[in-house]
């Protein structure tokens, strides 16, 4: 009796034990948007492919964006800055439309989103920009 009951006792503590599991979605993932808003982007449109360590430390020295990154990051990623330039209202953002991953390039195509008509917008000047995550280290093409 006293086996049964302990080897019934072991099979519920072992079904009940908690698993862990040993991949996440982010690092299936062949990118991510780290950060995006429609505040605190440069005055002028412009995209820059991060790929070097040197350009990798702007990233890490931004307060918002380094709660999303590590310094190691830069070995085995990519990273794109894009921004919108100045907007004479809110409600603009950036969109990542697609990500391939070709044999020699990733090639990434962008959309910039404007407000929609009759949404309602702030009416002060905006900076939209974004900041992603390219998990590869092969060169990027941007559409």
């Amino acid at each position: 009796m006293k086996k049964v009951l302990s080897i019934l006792i072991l099979g519920i503590l072992y079904s009940c034990s908690s698993s862990k599991k040993t991949t996440s979605d982010t690092t299936n993932k062949l990118y991510e948007v780290l950060v995006s808003s429609e505040y605190g982007g440069g005055n002028f449109k412009f995209y820059e492919v991060i790929t070097e360590q040197k350009e990798f430390k702007m990233l890490l020295g931004d307060e918002e964006i380094r709660k999303f990154v590590k310094a190691d990051d830069i070995n085995s990623s990519n990273f794109i800055l894009v921004n919108l330039g100045e907007k004479s209202n809110g409600g603009y953002s950036v969109e990542v439309v697609n990500v391939v991953e070709q044999t020699d390039k990733i090639i990434v195509t962008l959309k910039e989103i404007e407000p929609k008509k009759g949404e309602n917008v702030t009416t002060a000047l905006s900076n939209p920009y974004a900041v992603i995550k390219i998990n590869s280290k092969k060169p990027i093409e941007i559409k």
